[in-house]
């Protein structure tokens, strides 16, 4: 934070105006004012002046004491708990005003901090335990939600929309969780979910986590293939060999579409330049590809609707398929050319 938005921020925690701090340091109201928008910068004779008047030091007030590295943060937050355990929550709690009042621009800090004390409410609560400091951990995490790094924000504006949850201020949490920007987070994915629970609406629950399941099996799916590839370059063979007998079961039981779950065998087939386990495979996949595929057959989507085009996309692909393997110009299916029972095969394609 700069020494303008430092002064700006102090002066308005502390219910002063413009002409009351002008008016102590002995300057005008339009110069304080300059001072904020960071047109200019006060005369470093009134600067100790105006830290005291805005409660502060001039460490903090020039930025010196801006920020820590992970390792400090990590570090005082386990000094945190120790203090929670050996000398109470209010201890704590002390503890952490100070550490915040040195460092009150130091984002990271402040959700840790938050998250920590939270914590200690677990761990070490009792029925004495003020109300003013779980005010005080929500104000930390509304301080947090301002932060420009997106997933310091993103984290304390979850934590925001879990307590307004809790007090059943649905249509709060809502508005809040439609401020974070990362449709495929898992943390908002997740919160939506638990907020359409709570509301009885469980066929919208249903739907996001289905999707986010079929997304995330599907990724899994892929990255299956590139690691039989990445297996058989560094010459693991018999891993390329196993991942690749992986693909099938498991393509079923997430319920991806039939054609997947040839995927890997086919990969490999090129890879080992097995021309007869490269007809077998493909032979097995057409019919999965001109079947359709209807995703709400499987329990695990359910509320999933089918796509319009669906039913096409097998019929769409094959002359695809079939243009790659006449492609002479590409060596990756060079080793398929000398075979008889490719070429009856491919010609078999073709009549389709």
């Amino acid at each position: 934070m700069k020494i303008n938005e430092i002064i700006k921020e102090r002066r308005t925690a502390l219910n002063l105006t413009q002409e009351q701090v002008a008016s102590y340091l002995g300057v005008t109201a339009p110069a304080v004012n300059k001072w904020e928008k960071g047109g200019t910068y006060p005369d470093i004779t009134i600067l100790p002046a105006l830290a005291r008047l805005l409660d502060t030091d001039l460490n903090t007030l020039l930025s010196f004491k801006e920020e820590l590295t992970n390792q400090e943060i990590n570090c005082f937050l386990n000094e945190l708990t120790t203090a929670a355990s050996e000398r109470g929550i209010d201890a704590a709690f002390d503890l952490a005003r100070e550490k915040l009042h040195e460092y009150p621009s130091c984002d990271s800090l402040t959700l840790g901090t938050a998250l920590t004390l939270e914590g200690t409410f677990m761990l070490y609560q009792n029925e004495s335990v003020k109300q003013e400091y779980l005010s005080l951990v929500e104000t930390l995490y509304e301080r947090a939600a301002g932060s420009q790094d997106i997933g310091i924000r993103n984290q304390a504006m979850g934590m925001l929309v879990s307590k307004c949850m809790e007090r059943k201020e649905y249509d709060k949490a809502e508005k809040m969780l439609m401020e974070i920007p990362d449709e495929n987070s898992f943390n908002k994915i997740g919160l939506l979910t638990k907020l359409h629970m709570a509301k009885g609406e469980f066929a919208a629950a249903a739907e996001l986590t289905e999707r986010k399941l079929l997304s995330e099996a599907s990724l899994i799916d892929s990255m299956l293939s590139v690691l039989i590839d990445i297996a058989w370059k560094e010459g693991r063979t018999e891993d390329a060999r196993q991942i690749a007998d992986i693909i099938s079961p498991l393509s079923k039981l997430l319920g991806l579409w039939d054609y997947n779950s040839y995927l890997g065998q086919f990969g490999l087939s090129v890879l080992e330049k097995d021309a007869d386990n490269f007809i077998n495979t493909l032979s097995s996949m057409l019919p999965a590809l001109l079947q359709k595929w209807d995703i709400s057959a499987s329990p695990l989507y359910r509320h999933l609707a089918q796509k319009e085009d669906s039913q096409n996309l097998g019929k769409m692909m094959l002359p695809k398929i079939i243009a790659d393997l006449e492609d002479t110009s590409d060596p990756e299916y060079d080793f398929l050319r000398s075979s008889p029972k490719f070429q009856e095969f491919l010609n078999s394609l073709k009549s389709k």
